[in-house]
């Protein structure tokens, strides 16, 4: 078998100067890091990567008995739940069949004593943390998001700022 001047086998994929390593064939690197492109298919990753984002921004962030994490917003309008074990403490993913159940869930609530939320979007075990942190990110942005009170879903926007014909009126 032929070698590489250091002694492993010059067909290894996990070699750092191979020009055929890809994300699928690569080991880690001496750090531990493994680019992944595209960005989508990175696999689960670590839960931390997610909460971070919540806790840089002021939000409450603890554990259960069940080793969920919790984390409500500065103003106690949105709720971000990371549940491994479930609200119940059964596992998240179903035995039996092997499908995904929730993992992340985020509820947005129009007060904080709301009976029910506004929202709610979920994410199951297979969505990388990464895309999590940055949906969070966005939930997380003080800055909030502008709208139009007669136009919520912006459909009269004109970012171009190019004039637009009166159709109210014949000419």
């Amino acid at each position: 078998m032929p070698t590489t001047a250091d002694g492993a086998p010059a067909d290894d994929p996990t070699r750092a100067d191979d020009p055929t390593r890809t994300a699928a064939t690569a080991g880690p690197d001496p750090d531990g890091l493994v680019q992944v492109t595209p960005r989508a298919l990175a696999g689960p990753g670590e839960p931390g990567t997610a909460l971070a984002v919540l806790r840089a921004a002021g939000w409450q962030v603890g554990d259960d008995d069940l080793a969920n994490a919790h984390a409500w917003s500065p103003d106690a309008l949105v709720y971000v739940g990371f549940l491994p074990e479930g609200d119940t403490g059964r596992q998240h993913a179903d035995a039996d069949t092997g499908a995904a159940q929730t993992l992340w869930e985020v509820r947005a609530y129009r007060h904080p004593d709301a009976p029910s939320p506004v929202w709610t979007a979920t994410f199951d075990d297979a969505t990388p943390a990464e895309l999590v942190a940055a949906f969070l990110a966005a939930v997380a942005d003080p800055a909030g998001v502008t709208r139009d009170p007669l136009d919520p879903a912006g459909m009269l926007d004109n970012p171009a700022g190019n004039p637009q014909p009166d159709t109210t009126t014949s000419p």
